[in-house]
């Protein structure tokens, strides 16, 4: 009986093969991009909802005040800190770090005397509220969350911009060197705010999640949309449909904002 020879695959045939596999992976990977996209953006929601579990908890300590969002060296009361005071207690004694819910895990750089943070307060979360920078810089008295009168339209914690600190510089010693977030600032802070790189930044014009930033808002909810973006006359062109969410007293200020 003729025993059947054994047939290697032709070069069509390996070229087929090769052909399937590039198509599969061709529709693969963005699948897979999108998804590791989505898992890094439903972490980092859920950082900002277990800090508003943390600020939840301040308040009630704190006889209905928030932390303040910022403060002079050495302050005590401003949210984010390394000594003990601010937000540690209240998530798990740690004030900040790479895979910590301080920072979200999209952040890859960060040079300074400081834990790693992502994530900064809304500056105009002071008494007397919706003072801009620089006034605001010495106004360490934090605000009653009873003054928040919108809380579910009035943002808490987004996702801020990296800065390049010169060195030597003239700042404060946390700001000697490096790249920083800074911890309080209104929508010029947000990631993706800018049209374009600009100098002593890090993608400034690139919001964290794709089109989209993390936002915290003050009832603890947490909701993505994109970020304002800055037009040619800067700040005076903000719209109120973004300033309205940042401003403790809306009606006050409406007529100001197109």
């Amino acid at each position: 009986m003729k025993q059947l020879g054994r047939r290697g695959l032709t070069l069509m045939e390996i070229l087929v093969v090769v052909a399937v596999i590039a198509i599969l992976a061709g529709i693969l990977f963005p699948i897979l991009t999108g998804v590791k996209a989505s898992a890094h953006k439903a972490r980092c929601s859920s950082n900002l909802f277990q800090l508003g579990s943390a600020f939840t908890m301040y308040v009630s300590d704190w006889n209905g005040l928030y932390p303040s969002p910022g403060g002079l060296r050495g302050d005590f009361n401003y949210w984010s800190q390394s000594g003990p005071g601010g937000l540690r207690p209240y998530v798990g004694n740690t004030s900040g770090g790479f895979g910590t819910i301080w920072c979200c895990p999209l952040m890859r750089e960060w040079d300074c005397p400081y834990p790693v943070r992502s994530y900064g307060m809304n500056s105009f979360l002071r008494t007397p509220a919706d003072v801009a920078y620089p006034g605001c810089v010495r106004i360490l008295r934090p605000i009653r969350k009873v003054a928040v009168t919108v809380p579910e339209q009035t943002i808490l914690l987004y996702e801020g911009s990296q800065i390049l600190v010169p060195v030597p510089s003239q700042k404060p010693e946390y700001l000697r060197a490096g790249i920083y977030v800074y911890r309080c600032g209104n929508w010029e802070e947000v990631r993706g705010w800018y049209p374009g790189p600009a100098n002593g930044m890090i993608s400034p014009h690139i919001p964290m999640h794709g089109p989209m930033n993390n936002y915290l808002y003050c009832d603890g909810h947490v909701r993505s949309r994109p970020p304002g973006k800055y037009k040619a006359d800067g700040v005076h062109n903000v719209t109120w449909a973004e300033a309205g969410e940042w401003l403790v007293n809306k009606e006050k200020y409406r007529h100001m904002f197109p």
